[in-house]
């Protein structure tokens, strides 16, 4: 029973966690660690995926919201899905433990539909929160949790479906992870305590 449990925890997390990577990554693309060539590219794509528009005076998704961060959050999101293709060639265990058949399906199609995914469901969950005026990092749970986890979900099914029993899974476990995050790096310093869901 304990086994079965921990086998079920790992394929849920295995999942989506080139979804999961894709979404910090996006948030953090200014602070990553990246060869000297690429930062000056990284640098011309900060800018404001609504490019400053307003609607009813106020923002669309945010200055926070940018080309950079879907760049870094689909790159993020290809490179974990294709760690996790070649363990799954390589290693038995990630072979029986995956959800996904990655001889069957591309691992560049897997990372971009997560990465996508995770990076659209924060958009979206933006352009609420800004036309009902919340500040930006302000928490709002559980879209907050939920939003970059539904739509990974819903784009990663043009490839492949979990079963339902496995999406609730995912979906509490992910949530769980997000919050506990949260407190982590809020007790770092990098996130304020008002930042963080109590």
């Amino acid at each position: 029973m304990i086994k079965a449990s921990l086998v079920f925890l790992f394929r849920c997390l295995w999942f989506l966690l080139p979804a999961a990577l894709s979404n910090h990554n996006a948030s953090v693309g200014n602070r990553l660690l990246a060869p000297k060539f690429i930062k000056p590219w990284l640098a011309k794509l900060d800018v404001p995926v609504d490019f400053g528009y307003k609607l009813k005076g106020k923002e669309l998704f945010g200055r926070n919201k940018t080309f950079r961060g879907f760049a870094v959050g689909i790159v993020t999101g290809i490179l974990i899905a294709g760690i996790e293709a070649l363990l799954y060639l390589t290693i038995p265990f990630f072979r029986e433990n995956s959800l996904i058949d990655y001889t069957k399906i591309n691992f560049l199609l897997v990372g971009f539909l997560m990465g996508f995914g995770a990076l659209f469901g924060d958009l979206v969950e933006s352009f609420f929160k800004r036309q009902l005026g919340k500040r930006s990092g302000e928490p709002w749970f559980p879209f907050d949790q939920l939003d970059w986890i539904l739509a990974s979900i819903i784009m990663t099914s043009i490839v492949y479906v979990p079963s339902l029993n496995y999406i609730l899974g995912i979906i509490v476990v992910y949530v769980l992870v997000h919050l506990a995050s949260d407190r982590m790096v809020q007790r770092m310093g990098i996130k304020k305590k008002e930042d963080v869901f109590k």
